[in-house]
């Protein structure tokens, strides 16, 4: 069927490529060269539309290092099968950053053979941008939160304690006016308390809720950053972080916010549960197919009885941390919860006074 009964279909497919935003290319398979490119292609890539063909090395070359294999799959995938594929890589530029492009590719048959590559490609630096800070403002979110949970909880369960106590040395002592001001104390403490779990309940249950948005980053980085946080948490010197991988880089594909806060979470319960002068490791393992995330410490373990209900919703697992800290209950289920949205799997290890392992495996293909 054509596309108008009075225009040829070309010429209407020239015009649009022509007059588009994004660049568009057609690509010949057999003759590994440029049939056609848009003035919106070089807008991307600065390069002389005259000798395009005689510089593909340098169009390949310009793609960022990191990314080049990602792209190579890619090409390789539609030489061999696919007929539509996407990918998102960087750009190489002269003392400037690099430029993030977004490209989708088309097969285009001709008698039963694979004749062209078709397709667009934008320039999405400005939207990756925005998306690095958005995941920089989570990130910051997440570690105010931890440190909330972890500088209030401790003093004001003590505070709390310390309110208990006053009230049953009031009461025995015939104090009554002693005793309902302890008692006010220790509720209007429990009640910061309270608050404080909401607020993190909350924003754990809207976390995992939240569909999926997948995308390529650089895990060890990112650990690295998480971390850090906690290290600056723990500035007395008394707890060590240390991370160890099979590769100096990896680069995975999730939802970045939603992932680090299952790790993160993982790192923040192992440090709770972990004495002074303890230590937590966390350890990341290329697998064939898959990538195993571990979170070891070397504190208080979790009794065997506990294990088999953790990853339950307000389970009966639940317990204070060793510096007070209280638990929602809900953290592991959220947890399970985000592994599984990615089709991974969480299991514990741990005998008690042994500390405990957490274990995240999900499927990995190597960028």
């Amino acid at each position: 069927m054509s596309l108008s009964s009075s225009i040829p279909d070309a010429d209407i497919l020239r015009q649009l490529a022509e007059r588009s935003l994004s660049a568009f290319f057609v690509f010949n398979l057999p003759s590994r060269r440029f049939d056609y490119l848009n003035e919106a292609f070089f807008e991307i890539w600065p390069f002389d539309p005259e000798r395009i063909n005689d510089q593909l090395l340098a169009l390949v070359a310009s793609v960022h290092e990191d990314d080049r294999d990602l792209v190579h799959q890619t090409y390789q995938l539609l030489l061999n099968g696919a007929m539509r594929q996407t990918a998102e890589f960087r750009i190489l530029r002269k003392s400037k950053p690099p430029r993030w492009v977004h490209a989708t590719a088309y097969v285009i048959m001709h008698q039963g053979q694979r004749q062209l590559v078709c397709g667009f490609a934008e320039d999405i630096t400005h939207y990756k941008d925005n998306e690095v800070n958005l995941n920089l403002y989570s990130a910051q979110k997440n570690s105010v939160l931890e440190m909330l949970a972890h500088d209030l909880n401790g003093p004001l369960g003590v505070a709390q304690k310390l309110a208990g106590r006053l009230e049953k040395k009031a009461a025995e002592r015939g104090q009554p006016d002693l005793q309902a001001e302890a008692a006010l104390i220790g509720s209007t403490v429990g009640h910061s308390i309270q608050l404080i779990h909401e607020l993190l309940e909350k924003e754990y249950l809207d976390s995992a809720q939240a569909g999926l948005k997948i995308q390529r980053i650089e895990l060890i980085e990112q650990l690295n950053a998480v971390l850090a946080g906690f290290e600056r948490m723990n500035q007395d010197g008394h707890k060590h972080f240390a991370l160890e991988s099979s590769a100096p880089r990896v680069s995975v594909e999730v939802d970045q916010v939603k992932f680090m806060q299952a790790v993160g979470n993982l790192i923040s319960n192992a440090n709770k549960f972990t004495p002074k002068g303890g230590h937590i490791r966390v350890h990341v393992q290329e697998e064939p197919g898959s990538l195993l995330v571990s979170v070891r410490d070397d504190g208080i373990g979790i009794p065997k009885n506990l294990q088999p209900v953790l990853f339950e919703r307000f389970t009966k697992a639940r317990r204070p941390g060793l510096a007070g800290e209280e638990t929602t209950g809900l953290g592991l289920s959220i947890v399970k919860r985000i592994v599984e949205l990615h089709q991974g799997k969480i299991w514990v290890e741990s005998e008690e006074n042994q500390g405990a392992a957490f274990f995240i495996r999900i499927p990995y293909r190597p960028l």
